[in-house]
């Protein structure tokens, strides 16, 4: 391997977390004071500001948010909330193993909220009195039926031949970003396999590792992917962090997920590329604390590497926990620009050029100064390269 990896900008310029932390204190203390109804205004606003004006009636007693495949109805009706998920119709055939799976989340991943089946059709549902809408609860309670429902529908369709019962509220990419992100997919996929081919003929198995997991991260991060795509990239993300197996082995799981990557028809990916609005946020808010406590073992592994010259392992040390970060955090865009500043001038240069580049940026994180040295100008110029596209259906 005689260069960084290649860097393309995500698809969407800002994952910054939409939810307003001041209103959560202020939901808890409407709670507080038994005003149940406006701390679940409140405890709406903290997520998102305009999800009552968008997906609640005039009388703010119901709701209808979508979160990725699936939408969360809620409705009050004489001081009790109700909450209502339309999830999957049993399909003619496989009805037992998928009968299986569901009594399987019941008890392990949902612990209020229930699905229940009916007339041949499975929903998440959930009842309270209005006295119980504590904010921490609720989160709760719509956390664990909109990532259960999101992941699951999309499983139980490809594994069982179920159906949605209502379609999902997702916006398409375009023809010509599917092809974009095709190409983007297929080049990465050859880069990765490329220098993993190299680190094991050498037996760097440890470089190897880094090289997937990067890749992984990267496709991940560039094209936002929904659907079953996502959750065997998700799995494979998982799977590749194992510490029970023998590295080589590790490495050669992670491999041969790339490949299968790389073989996925254009028309299958395309399936899988979409906008989609979200009720709970998948991903934690990020803070320049948990990002430097991140960081920080790192940090002090690549700062020993540069006073040696070791300016492989640097880079890639670095640009794999600049991908992590992405995977893991709603991330602001203060770090963001910092970040997409470096990889995209450390993107395909020699390990020299690289290493020095990607190391300022994590300094630049770590010391708590977040001014970009080449500009906002030059910053938007960068991320609306690629992105230029979708402005036209991405939704504002």
């Amino acid at each position: 391997m005689k260069q960084n990896l290649t860097f393309n900008v995500s698809l969407i310029s800002s994952t910054a977390s939409k939810t307003n932390t001041d209103m959560w204190d202020e939901s808890l203390d409407s709670f507080d004071k038994k005003e149940y109804r406006k701390s679940f205004e409140e405890f709406l606003d903290y997520l998102n500001t305009d999800f009552r004006k968008k997906y609640g009636n005039a009388q703010g007693t119901e709701f209808s948010i979508p979160h990725g495949s699936i939408v969360v109805n809620i409705k009050f009706d004489n001081d009790q909330m109700k909450v209502n998920a339309p999830f999957l119709s049993l399909p003619e055939k496989n009805v037992i193993p998928l009968l299986r799976q569901v009594a399987a989340l019941n008890f392990v991943n949902l612990n209020l909220a229930q699905i229940i089946l009916k007339d041949g059709k499975l929903n998440f549902e959930y009842e309270c009195p209005i006295e119980l809408i504590n904010p921490w609860k609720i989160y709760y309670i719509f956390d664990e039926i909109c990532i259960t429902g999101d992941k699951y529908d999309d499983e139980y369709v490809t594994k069982f031949g179920a159906t949605r019962i209502s379609e999902p509220r997702v916006t398409p990419y375009d023809t010509n970003t599917v092809d974009v992100v095709y190409a983007v997919l297929q080049q990465s996929c050859d880069e990765c396999l490329e220098n993993v081919k190299i680190f094991e003929t050498d037996r760097k198995y440890g470089f190897a590792w880094n090289v997937i997991a990067s890749t992984l991260y990267k496709i991940a991060y560039y094209a936002h992917p929904q659907g079953q795509f996502l959750n065997d990239l998700d799995k494979a993300i998982s799977e590749h962090e194992r510490e029970d197996l023998p590295l080589p082995d590790v490495v050669m799981r992670g491999k041969e997920f790339v490949q299968q990557l790389k073989a996925i028809p254009k028309a299958k990916l395309a399936e899988n590329l979409y906008y989609i609005e979200t009720f709970i946020p998948p991903k934690r808010r990020s803070s320049l604390e948990n990002i430097q406590e991140n960081f920080e073992s790192t940090f002090d592994r690549v700062t020993q590497e540069m006073g040696a010259r070791e300016y492989l392992s640097v880079t890639l040390r670095i640009i794999l926990k600049f991908y992590e970060m992405y995977y893991y955090n709603n991330l602001q865009d203060n770090i963001n620009a910092i970040a997409v500043d470096a990889m995209s001038r450390a993107s395909a240069q020699p390990f020299e050029v690289a290493a020095p580049i990607l190391f300022k940026a994590m300094k630049k994180i770590m010391d708590g100064d977040l001014s970009l040295e080449t500009g906002v100008s030059d910053y938007a110029a960068m991320i609306s390269t690629g992105i230029s596209k979708l402005k036209s259906f991405f939704k504002k």
